[in-house]
C-alpha cells in the first residue's frame, strides 16, 4: 500500500537541517559573546528559533508555520552573505567583511536545505508524489546522517574558535608581558656600563675605563727589550715606560 508521504518528507528534512543550523549556532555563541554581547545575544535567538521551529513543523507542518522557517532561514542567509562582503553596517567591526569559516559556511548550507526543502513544501501543494513507507524510512535515515555529516565537524569548528577567542585574550598578555621584561633586562645589562647599579652586569660585562687583569708576568714581557738589549736605566722590570 502507498501513501502520500513526500510532503512529509521535506518537512522531516527540513527539520532535520533547522536543528543541525541550530547546534552550530548554540557551539558558536561563547565566542561572539566575549566580541560582542549583542552577536551572542543574535545567534542564542536564532539557535533558539531554529530548534523550536524544528519541533513545530513536525507536530504541526502548516503553510504558515513553514513560511516562517522559510522566511527566517532565508533573512539569516542573506545577513551572512552581507557579513562576508561588506561587513556589518554597526558594531565593534562596522564596514569590516568577516572571513569565512567552516562553521559559518556549514552552517548556511544546512539553512539552504531549510529554504529549499520548504520552499519545495510550499510550492507542492496536493499534487506530490508517493513514496512507500520503506522509501520513506530510508530517506529519513540517510537525510539524519547527512545532517549528523554536516553538523558535527560545524560544531567542533565553532568551539574550537571560542575556545581560541577565550585563550589567546589570556595568554597573549601573559606572554607580551614576559617579552618586554626579558627585552628590557636585555637593554639594561647592555646599556648601563658603570657597574654601580647593575653589579650583576659588571660582572658580565667589564666597565670600558678599566683595563681588564692581565696574567703575572704579561707586563714584565711586554716592557722588555724585544732586540736582546738591556732594559733603561732608572727602570724596573715591571714598570711602564714614562712616554
Amino acid at each position: 500500500m502507498r501513501s502520500r508521504t513526500d510532503i512529509r518528507l521535506a518537512t522531516a528534512v527540513a527539520a532535520l537541517a533547522s536543528t543541525g543550523a541550530a547546534l552550530i549556532h548554540l557551539a558558536v555563541i561563547p565566542g561572539h559573546w566575549r566580541e560582542w554581547a549583542l552577536s551572542g545575544l543574535f545567534f542564542g535567538g536564532l539557535a533558539a528559533f531554529q530548534f523550536g521551529w524544528a519541533v513545530v513543523v513536525l507536530r504541526r507542518p502548516s503553510r504558515a508555520v513553514v513560511a516562517a522557517g522559510v522566511a527566517a532561514n532565508l533573512g539569516a542567509i542573506g545577513l551572512w552573505v552581507l557579513t562576508r562582503a561588506v561587513g556589518l553596517p554597526f558594531g565593534p567591526h562596522a564596514g569590516e567583511p568577516e572571513a569565512a569559516g567552516t562553521a559559518d559556511i556549514l552552517t548556511t548550507l544546512l539553512e539552504c536545505v531549510v529554504l529549499v526543502t520548504g520552499t519545495w513544501r510550499l510550492l507542492s501543494g496536493e499534487h506530490a508524489s508517493q513514496f512507500s513507507p520503506m522509501r520513506y524510512r530510508l530517506a529519513i535515515g540517510g537525510a539524519a546522517v547527512l545532517v549528523a555529516v554536516t553538523a558535527a565537524p560545524g560544531m567542533l569548528a565553532g568551539l574550537s574558535h571560542s575556545h581560541d577567542d577565550g585563550g589567546s585574550h589570556s595568554d597573549g598578555g601573559s606572554h607580551d608581558d614576559g617579552g618586554s621584561h626579558d627585552d628590557g633586562g636585555h637593554e639594561d645589562g647592555g646599556s648601563h656600563s658603570d657597574g654601580g647599579e647593575h653589579p650583576e652586569t659588571g660582572a658580565g660585562h667589564p666597565h670600558a675605563s678599566t683595563p681588564p687583569e692581565q696574567p703575572e708576568g704579561s707586563g714584565s714581557q711586554r716592557n722588555q727589550p724585544t732586540s736582546g738589549e738591556p732594559a733603561p736605566e732608572g727602570h724596573s722590570e715591571g714598570e711602564p715606560h714614562g712616554h
